[in-house]
């Protein structure tokens, strides 16, 4: 009996070795049959497969991220070009629209393939997709927020994929910062003046002369910003948001800009860009104005 159970524990063993068997390159080759998750795939890392991070390039430099594992986006790239979620996170067949794409991004389907995400939601779904397709050894390893291992690299805390700002956003250079996520960019000019002047698209009107003085602000020595010119905070928040939040501001000279630069300031706004005047524009986001325009308010 003993010897029976000896020869089960050594067929056991050979097959352990098998599975784990490394290749010509002395790569470790993987079974599938691997329990890969966070708390074991620095065990692997040096495995013969392709280990693959499904959140955005922003989720890495902001929360960190494994090293040896190549970036392919759920929602920046897989989602509505290879997969079309039709159910949530709950697969089907059906959202599979380029299986072409998806083997081209994954390789060849015998290859070994270990996934990742925020949470192992995506990387549960995208395994899904993978196997439905007729891949045979793809690991959902979950998430990195349960990851203590030692392949970690930190991330900022802040970076949010856009680029890094100058000192000053002018109207030298503001194209390059247009549609910058979450920002809020703002014309203090008069309504008439956007039609009739012109205007940068990209920026909503907020008139200084027709809504906000009298409702939000005074001015009590001219252009020269007080505290005590504040008549309504509430009133600015709801128009400019999160304090925050980027801001850029123009006018037809920067002078207007200069002042609600100073109103946004004194009420807590950390990142308030006075960029000018459109007078001093000469970007490609232009539009031009109609000098007959006439409207009435």
């Amino acid at each position: 009996m003993k010897r029976y159970a000896y020869a089960i524990l050594a067929a056991l063993a050979l097959l352990l070795i098998a599975g784990c068997a490394p290749s010509e390159d002395g790569a470790m080759q993987l079974s599938g049959d691997e329990e890969i998750t966070m708390a074991t795939v620095d065990e692997y890392l040096a495995a013969d497969a392709r280990f693959v991070d499904l959140r955005n390039f922003s989720d890495l430099f902001n929360g960190g991220y494994i090293a040896g594992f190549e970036v392919v986006p759920f929602f920046q790239y897989l989602e509505g070009r290879a997969l079309v979620r039709n159910n949530g996170w709950e697969f089907s067949d059906a959202d599979v629209i380029n299986a072409a794409m998806l083997e081209n991004v994954f390789g060849p389907k015998e290859s070994a393939i270990v996934l990742m995400c925020g949470s192992g939601t995506r990387a549960g779904y995208v395994q899904q997709a993978l196997e439905s397709i007729g891949y045979t050894t793809v690991f959902n390893a979950g998430g990195i927020r349960d990851y203590n291992g030692e392949h970690k690299v930190l991330g900022d805390g802040r970076y949010n994929g856009t680029m890094a700002l100058p000192a000053e956003v002018t109207m030298e250079n503001i194209d390059t910062y247009l549609d910058r996520p979450g920002a809020k960019y703002v014309d203090l000019r008069n309504v008439e003046d956007k039609y009739v002047g012109g205007y940068i698209d990209g920026f909503e009107v907020v008139s200084f002369f027709q809504y906000l003085e009298g409702r939000a602000v005074v001015r009590n020595n001219g252009w020269e910003f007080s505290p005590e010119d504040i008549q309504n905070a509430t009133v600015i928040q709801n128009i400019f948001g999160a304090k925050d939040r980027e801001v850029f501001l123009m006018c037809g000279s920067g002078t207007r800009a200069g002042y609600v630069k100073d109103v946004l300031e004194s009420l807590g706004y950390e990142h308030v860009y006075n960029v000018g005047g459109i007078r001093d524009y000469q970007g490609d986001h232009r539009v031009f104005g109609d000098e007959n325009a006439q409207l009435a308010l």
